[in-house]
């Protein structure tokens, strides 16, 4: 029904879906216009006691209210006003919106709400009347979860979508504000900010436990609103953990239970895993029920080669066959008695078993032997300390970096060398050498990786190549070296030295200018880790026969505390030492090195 209604019983209606004030230049001229020519097109509102509240015409009101301000009309001054209920004014509010230009997404969020709540309807229902794509109101609707302190942040642009759709992860207003607060309009921060305790549940360890027996359990879940998969988080992740044990504990029991020597089960990969010996299965003989099976299957595959060579058939009894033999392959019980079971998750969440190969207990003697007095153990940890210091000199050395990145792709695409063969793995995999913190006390070695993840955490991961495109070239030569040095490895893992790999290692280390001496010195956690006889040994050769007999009758921490007073300042264990250099690498420059040795064996 149209009405004339006094311009002092209008008001601006919170109901209104356009909220983010229009630009003061329009209004100004839409004045002028109405001074001049009267209000040309009615405004559209609903009456709540004696006022009349404008949901559509929001800008003619202002453009009136100026006008009266300036003394050019005045609150008697009649407004021809349609005057509807509530939530066909709402509706009429968005189509006339809408018609005259794209609204700001913060009144969408706002007016969708309202239409949810006053009329009950659903995304499908206001994209089909408005003519919006249904997945546009899904999106917006669903930031309707937002504190209005932080839909007004919106509305002045202070808040973009994406860094909305991050803080829709809690639906607590006052964490949403908060964390707003802390990291503004961040996005990646403000998810890190509210999942930090929290499991993806596309995380490896999380699809390894499995919807069902989380929910099972008692877990619950935040939903990512915004994510394209499906993945969300789980809240619970001491509940993951215990979940995985559990069924990791089962595991273990089955594998003990077939009488394996050594059974480890983890929750991840071990780092040595590529260096393990894997331990062949062995064949046995079909029995007579088998023996028939393969050849009634052979026999039919030859008939159908001969009648038809691209029949679909013979891919099934192909497989059939395969089958067949593989269950003629076994670990016989004397097999697992000498030898280990390994099982840990992978990195798709599945459950991988793998059966190594141990040494014999005269191969055991012969490595100890020439390991000397340090245990496998030990090396990878000071090893690991030398790929810490390498991975930081060449983190800090951007040319260098950017040479071993040409080096290490070189190797690979035009010497055909095996990534993994090489000191930096540009694949990449990163090296984080699990190496004991009380090791590295008092040393300034830090970890590159952790580093990495801290200083350049605002590179978004939508973003990512727009913004690395736009970085300071300092900046980004800094990026590019702290990425290659995490790839770097100078760890031996069980002992096995890939000669390759540490003589590259060398190299980049010479090239880098390490003093390792100068970064880390061994001390008492280092010498509590080796035998007696091994520290003895070390003194022996360092300090003399008398120095060791000195200190023979010294025990545990008083003797490590010994070795450490007595060496020479900057001594450090051999497997940090870079490797000799090869027989003939040593020959002189008429390179007869060969013809001196022969002479010394005559």
């Amino acid at each position: 029904m149209l009405k004339t209604i006094k311009l002092s019983q209008l008001r601006h209606a919170s109901a209104n879906v356009r909220n983010v004030a229009p630009k003061v230049e329009g209004i100004e001229q839409l004045a002028a216009s109405i001074a001049a020519n009267g209000v040309i097109q009615n405004l559209v509102g609903y009456k709540e006691g004696r006022h009349f509240h404008i949901v559509a015409g929001g800008r003619r009101l202002r453009a009136l209210e100026l006008l009266q301000q300036a003394g050019t009309i005045d609150g008697t001054y009649e407004v021809p006003v349609s005057e509807r209920t509530k939530a066909e004014a709402v509706e009429l509010s968005l189509h006339e919106n809408e018609q005259r230009e794209n609204m700001h997404p913060a009144d969408s969020v706002r007016a969708f709400a309202l239409l949810r709540q006053s009329n009950g309807w659903g995304a499908a229902e206001i994209a089909a009347r408005f003519g919006y794509d249904e997945s546009y109101v899904e999106r917006l609707m669903a930031l309707g979860s937002l504190a209005p302190e932080l839909l007004d942040a919106m509305g002045e642009d202070r808040l973009g979508i994406p860094a909305a759709r991050a803080l829709c992860l809690t639906d607590d207003p006052a964490r949403q504000i908060e964390v707003f607060n802390q990291h503004g309009d961040n996005p990646q921060r403000i998810r890190q900010a509210l999942t930090t305790q929290k499991v993806r549940t596309d995380f490896n360890l999380f699809k390894f436990v499995g919807r069902e027996a989380y929910e099972a359990a008692g877990g619950t879940y935040t939903r990512d609103l915004f994510s394209a998969d499906g993945v969300g988080y789980a809240d619970d992740p001491g509940l993951v953990e215990e979940l995985v044990e559990g069924k990791l504990a089962v595991v273990r029991d089955d594998l003990c239970g077939m009488g394996w020597k050594e059974v480890v089960v983890t929750m991840t990969r071990p780092d040595n895993f590529y260096s393990l010996s894997r331990l062949q299965p062995q064949r046995r003989e079909p029995n007579e029920a088998e023996a028939a099976r393969i050849e009634e299957i052979e026999a039919q595959m030859s008939e159908i080669e001969e009648a038809d060579p691209e029949s679909e058939e013979l891919g099934a009894l192909h497989d059939q066959l395969e089958e067949v033999r593989a269950a003629l392959l076994s670990f016989p019980v004397e097999l697992r008695a000498q030898h280990k079971a390994l099982a840990f998750v992978d990195y798709s969440g599945e459950l991988e078993v793998t059966y190594i190969a141990l040494r014999t207990e005269t191969e055991s003697k012969r490595a100890k032997q020439a390991d000397g007095p340090y245990s496998k153990g030990l090396i990878e940890q000071l090893t690991g300390i030398r790929s810490l210091a390498l991975q930081m000199a060449v983190a800090a050395d951007p040319a260098l970096a950017m040479d071993i990145l040409i080096d290490s792709l070189t190797a690979q695409l035009v010497h055909d060398e095996y990534g993994w063969k090489l000191a930096a793995h540009i694949s990449p995999i990163a090296h984080s050498p699990n190496v004991a913190d009380e090791l590295l006390t008092n040393s300034p070695i830090n970890r590159v990786r952790e580093d990495m993840m801290e200083r350049f955490a605002d590179i978004p991961a939508d973003r990512r190549f727009e913004t690395i495109r736009g970085m300071d070239a300092g900046d980004k030569m800094a990026l590019l070296a702290v990425l290659v040095a995490s790839t770097i490895s100078a760890t031996v893992h069980n002992g096995s030295v890939e000669e390759a790999r540490m003589r590259k290692a060398d190299q980049y280390a010479q090239a880098a200018g390490l003093d390792l001496a100068a970064l880390w010195a061994p001390g008492v956690e280092t010498f509590g880790r080796i035998r007696k006889g091994g520290l003895l040994a070390i003194l022996r050769e360092e300090c003399g026969n008398e120095a060791a007999e000195n200190c023979s009758k010294l025990k545990g921490e008083e003797l490590a505390r010994a070795i450490g007073e007595r060496l020479p300042h900057g001594w450090l264990p051999t497997p940090m030492l870079p490797l000799p250099p090869k027989v003939e690498e040593q020959a002189g420059e008429d390179g007869d090195v060969e013809d001196e040795m022969h002479a010394e064996a005559a």
